[in-house]
């Protein structure tokens, strides 16, 4: 490796590792809470730090540990549930807290100034006896211990590093990228960062690679990436990995290896752009965002599964009615999320041709000739299908956003159904004036100029 790279990821590695006062005090705070669960009367039988923090791959400032409460099998999952959150709200007396939501419930909060997870989890003896997904965690806190030695330490936070500063950090459904177990088995694979990055730069959607060759026959799934789980090989690590990110990473590391620079472990801030060049830019491009207030103390999941659903049914119905779609993205604020959205016109024509069943379906001309009875010119052959001219039901695209917010709001699930019904459809006028909020300004910024971080 050349010197000045070398010289790059040691300053990278000091700048994301936390300091040994930091350290200190994350462990005195787990500590504490694991002695107060321990103490506490109730049917667990252990208590465990699991993620990053546990195994000192964590970066600085990330603030965040998972605390996990074990409980015996033979307990009944409506037991399991009730003192799980018990627990919990018991660690959490006197600070703010919340449930949160994943194969059951459990509890997050807030505890000086770090977020701190209280998750229940059953106490089985083999990966292929879990009883609840999050009963995985222990095992692999426990291969981790025992394989993850010093050297591979500052090789997973130069990856963790660099995976978060290009945009790929985290598995949740908000970012679909890399778990941070992922990213430590990774270099368990490849000995370095620099080795991932050369292998990577490599890969091909589909790719399966893995501890132990053995691993790979019994794990049967069909993703991107491919990466069996060591403690349950038939699970694949990476199966919450979009084929996007996927793509993200392949591309970044390739960039990477071509022009190697701090600016992919801290990116440097879009340049935000001046009220006079948003309203040019606005001025010859069509966009249109729908805001949407935030609801308090949802699951970040579960809104962000729908939020992601009514993207894609936007999308579709957008379609449907003749509008093309140049680029659509959610962006989240401090008390809203905004769907931006350009389109190639937010005005149709009048008119437009419809295209029906060819002249031999019997069946279906003649629905089709019913249907459009009323039709501006038509019906008549092309070929061999009936074609007819109509007047377009709706022609801009702002009366189509309202139209799909407000069917979701009617008909759409808890919480974006409620939250839909508060949305605004905001146009060139409207947009520019919410530029006021530097947020905003930035999030329509990023939009507008829509490059990725490594280009």
């Amino acid at each position: 490796m050349e010197k000045r790279v070398e010289a790059m990821l040691a300053e990278v590695l000091a700048r994301v590792t936390p300091t040994a006062s930091e350290k200190r005090k994350e462990f005195e705070l787990a500590r504490r809470i694991i002695n107060k669960i321990k103490k506490a009367k109730g049917k667990h039988v252990d208590v465990m730090l699991c993620g990053s923090v546990a195994r000192d791959t964590h970066l600085r400032n990330e603030r965040d540990f998972d605390i996990f409460v074990l409980f015996e099998e033979s307990l009944s999952r409506e037991e399991f549930e009730k003192e799980g959150l018990r627990i919990g709200k018991r660690v959490f007396a006197g600070h703010e807290y919340w449930i949160e939501y994943s194969e059951h419930p459990y509890v997050k909060g807030i505890i000086e100034s770090y977020e701190i997870e209280i998750v229940p989890s059953y106490k089985v003896s083999r990966a292929s006896k879990l009883k609840s997904s999050v009963d995985r965690s222990p095992f692999h806190a426990r291969f981790l211990k025992k394989h993850l030695k010093k050297e591979h330490k500052k090789e997973v936070r130069l990856l963790k590093a660099f995976v978060k500063g290009i945009g790929c950090y985290g598995a949740d459904i908000a970012n679909e990228g890399f778990a941070g177990y992922l990213i430590e088995l990774l270099i368990l694979k490849y000995g370095s960062f620099i080795e991932c990055i050369k292998n990577a730069s490599k890969w091909k959607p589909g790719i399966k690679i893995a501890l132990k060759d053995s691993h790979l026959k019994k794990c049967k799934c069909d993703n991107p990436l491919v990466f069996p789980d060591p403690t349950d090989p038939k699970r694949n690590v990476a199966s919450a990995l979009s084929l996007e990110q996927f793509a993200r990473f392949v591309a970044a590391c390739r960039a990477f290896l071509e022009k190697p620079s701090i600016d992919f472990f801290f990116p440097k801030k879009t340049k935000l752009m001046g009220l006079e060049r948003i309203k040019k830019e606005l001025g010859k491009r069509s966009v249109i965002v729908i805001e949407i207030p935030k609801k308090e103390k949802i699951a970040k999941d579960i809104i962000y599964g729908q939020l992601k659903r009514f993207r894609s049914f936007c999308e579709a119905e957008l379609a449907k009615l003749g509008f093309k779609l140049l680029n659509i993205r959610i962006a989240e604020l401090a008390d809203k999320y905004c769907y931006f959205t350009e389109l190639e016109s937010t005005e149709l024509s009048e008119l437009v041709k419809v295209l029906g069943p060819p002249v031999f379906d019997e069946k279906n001309c003649k629905a089709f000739i019913e249907k459009h009875r009323k039709a501006v010119s038509g019906p008549r052959i092309e070929n061999d299908l009936l074609v007819v001219v109509e007047k377009r039901k709706i022609r801009k695209a702002k009366d189509a956003m309202k139209k799909l917010t407000r069917f979701i709001s009617l008909r759409g699930k808890e919480p974006i159904k409620s939250m839909l019904k508060k949305a605004k459809i905001l146009e060139a006028k409207q947009i520019i004036a919410n530029c006021k909020d530097v947020e905003f300004a930035r999030a329509l910024t990023e939009f507008l100029k829509a490059r990725e971080r490594f280009f």
